[in-house]
């Protein structure tokens, strides 16, 4: 899944952003920067995880209608098969006469 694959890069950019603050060396920008990537990659990885469940849902929906039509379809091929049947035994009966 997509948000799984954010989870790494989300706390690698958490732990740079506390390793600015705790060198102490970072200014004010920096930090506001970092903070705001901070916020816009959790924004990302929400965005993701919503992609994620819809694509989920999608797939869902997509296997239901799959196994209906394949319950179609097998029915269709008992039917031919039941005809077939009919049919070869209706020729073998003609033959015997």
């Amino acid at each position: 899944m997509q948000d799984k694959r954010n989870i790494p890069y989300l706390r690698t950019l958490l732990m740079a952003g506390g390793l600015v603050v705790l060198a102490g060396c970072a200014s004010t920008a920096e930090l506001e920067r970092a903070q705001s990537d901070a916020a816009r990659a959790m924004e990302v990885a929400e965005e993701a995880q919503q992609a994620a469940s819809e694509a989920a849902e999608v797939a869902r929906e997509a296997m239901e209608a799959a196994r209906a039509a394949q319950r179609g379809a097998d029915a269709a091929q008992q039917c031919c098969d039941d005809a077939q049947e009919k049919l070869d035994r209706a020729l073998e009966r003609m033959q015997e006469k």
